[in-house]
């Protein structure tokens, strides 16, 4: 059996699924809505259970703030109009166009695949044994500059699969400035 309250963590009205369940300790959960599932030993009562949820309370507001980023950037690449993204996937195709011949002269063959999707946790990623780029929307928006960036550091990779010193050095060859690229792309950076 299981209830549903209402709790005051950081000023956020947050609702809490309580279960009772044969577990040893009172487990919580962030779910995927924003709402918080605690499974409870039956010996523990409910006010308990929230006096547990409150002592972490500045990880909850972590965590709820992380599932807030990232509902906004869904809401945020729903919004991205087809336009936009076809001008995005003609922009990465004249790039890697542009830099191919720096790396075809090392031995690398064109991409057998550019893959344009909604990615959280990268700007862009290399497949290299199966020849295949991917790139994030999230870049549709940013200076061509730092999209290019991007491009190559994923053509990179074809050559040095890991970020060894050996991998730099070809990003720094193409793109004397690319540390400056990298910390403006990550918002680490003042934009130009």
């Amino acid at each position: 059996m299981s209830t549903t309250r209402i709790i005051d963590i950081g000023g956020r009205a947050v609702i809490a699924c309580f279960e009772r369940k044969r577990v040893r300790n009172i487990n919580v959960r962030v779910r995927r809505d924003g709402t918080l599932y605690a499974s409870m030993p039956y010996w523990v009562s409910y006010a308990e259970a929230e006096r547990f949820i409150l002592s972490k309370s500045s990880f909850f507001i972590k965590a709820l703030d992380e599932i807030s980023r990232r509902k906004d950037e869904e809401d945020e690449w729903k919004n991205i109009d087809r336009e936009s993204e076809e001008r995005f996937r003609e922009l990465i195709s004249e790039l890697i166009r542009f830099h191919m011949p720096y790396f075809a002269a090392r031995g690398v063959s064109s991409p057998s695949k550019v893959v344009i999707g909604h990615y959280r946790s990268f700007w862009g990623e290399c497949l290299n044994k199966r020849g295949i780029l991917k790139f994030s929307t999230r870049l549709i928006g940013k200076d061509e500059d730092l999209i290019e960036y991007v491009v190559v550091h994923e053509l990179a990779h074809f050559l040095v699969p890991n970020h060894s010193e050996a991998f730099w050095n070809i990003v720094g060859s193409i793109i004397p400035d690319y540390k400056t690229r990298r910390k403006r792309l990550n918002g680490k950076g003042v934009k130009r």
